[in-house]
């Protein structure tokens, strides 16, 4: 693959979608605080896309994407639910209008940090109040990492409390993963836990199959909220559906994720530093993980080919490795090379250049003028759920699980 290439793919990742990865982030206070007034049936909580936020946008107001969907769900059923914005920097380094000035690393884990404290606060006032969560672009991943999180036991609230989460033009979407993830085929939301299930029965949430996967894939699944997790993506949309196997685009989103954007110095030197740092860790992983060592012999044995390494070296969600540890077993690597040169080295050699060779196989779409065809109206499709009808059946799906709930309190 060419530089100009992957260039090329970098910049429409940043440029168009603002899509990248997630980093940890201790739970804060939200800048606004969740109004609730009584304790309803159901209490949704939205997270806006990339600048459609603010850290004091009214977190009542039925704005962008999300409130499209929210909006017509309250409206509808006013006595049963309620709803909160959440609101963050919804920022990509300075650059997207309407978006604040932090990195887009930042922004969405300022995103899931007040997600987490939002939904803490709901199930503290309201303990028998349902949550239900709808996330789009920039907002979907801090939204998918929250149900991840709250799947795994690990999150904010218990599974148990979670009715219903909607994701759109998630970035963390998996590679072909299907409407809802974990079950292939599954069309009919399962149900809120302990309800009849009866309304919610007569809801599917139909979307075109999306090929690819999201720019910030990650293999992690929803655990218990597997089957209440919809996932859905237009075709050609780039945060959601890049070419699954196209490591170096994905590299390219994770760094300019990291990055100051706000000047073209800033950038610069933001940009290089974070690539420099992800080839080093990527490197140092292969190192420790992928190079086997034993008497007298050197084999390149991997445990993930180099695209998964590279990806997970600039993802920051990844655990670094001990540049120590690697610059050891590099030394002992290179000893036991020169003491057998003439079998070792020949061998070593071919068995990276195979690996190489995948690389470039992994990423030819990127050079192919069809998949770029693929994505001419990329910004279309991922600015166009609210027009072409996608969020229909969400709001049916939000609707119909206020009505069980409020039923099984009857």
């Amino acid at each position: 693959m060419t530089t100009s290439a992957a260039g090329r793919g970098a910049a429409v990742v940043a440029a168009m979608v603002g899509a990248a990865v997630l980093t940890a982030s201790s739970p804060a206070a939200p800048a606004v605080a969740v109004p609730i007034n009584g304790c309803p049936a159901l209490f949704i909580l939205g997270v806006q896309g990339t600048g459609q936020s603010s850290p004091t946008a009214d977190p009542l107001a039925d704005t962008g994407v999300v409130g499209s969907l929210i909006g017509p769900v309250a409206h509808a059923v006013p006595t049963l639910v309620q709803r909160a914005y959440i609101g963050y920097d919804a920022g990509f380094g300075g650059i997207v209008p309407g978006g604040g000035s932090d990195p887009y690393v930042s922004s969405v884990s300022g995103a899931r940090a007040n997600l987490d404290s939002a939904a803490r606060h709901v199930a503290q006032v309201c303990p028998d109040t349902m949550l239900a969560g709808i996330g789009y672009s920039q907002g979907a991943q801090a939204m998918a990492s929250f149900a991840r999180d709250v799947g795994a036991g690990n999150g904010p609230v218990p599974a148990e409390h979670i009715a219903g989460i909607a994701l759109y033009a998630n970035p963390d979407r998996g590679e072909l993963e299907p409407v809802f993830p974990g079950r292939p085929g599954q069309i009919v939301p399962d149900p809120a836990p302990g309800t009849s299930g009866a309304a919610v029965s007569t809801v599917q949430v139909l979307a075109a199959p999306a090929g690819g996967a999201g720019i910030a894939t990650t293999d992690d699944g929803y655990g218990a909220l597997v089957g209440r997790v919809a996932d859905i993506c237009s075709d050609g949309d780039l945060a959601c559906s890049a070419p699954g196997q196209a490591a170096v685009l994905r590299l390219g989103a994770q760094v300019f994720a990291q990055a100051d954007l706000t000047n073209p110095l800033a950038a610069l030197n933001t940009l290089g530093a974070a690539l420099s740092e992800a080839l080093g860790e990527a490197w140092n992983t292969v190192i420790l993980k992928d190079f086997q060592v034993g008497a007298g012999s050197v084999d390149y044995a991997p445990q993930a080919d180099l695209g998964q390494r590279l990806v997970d070296a600039g993802d920051p969600r990844t655990s670094v490795t001990d540049p120590g540890a690697a610059a050891a077993r590099w030394n002992e690597i290179s000893a036991t090379v020169m003491a057998n040169p003439l079998v070792l080295l020949p061998r070593l050699l071919a068995q990276l250049g195979g690996a190489w060779g995948q690389l470039a196989a992994q990423n030819a779409e990127l050079v192919n003028p069809a998949t770029w065809l693929r994505f001419a109206d990329t910004v279309g499709r991922h600015n166009g759920y609210a027009l072409t009808g996608q969020l229909n059946s969400g709001i049916a799906w939000m609707i119909a699980l206020a009505h069980d709930i409020a039923g099984s309190r009857s």
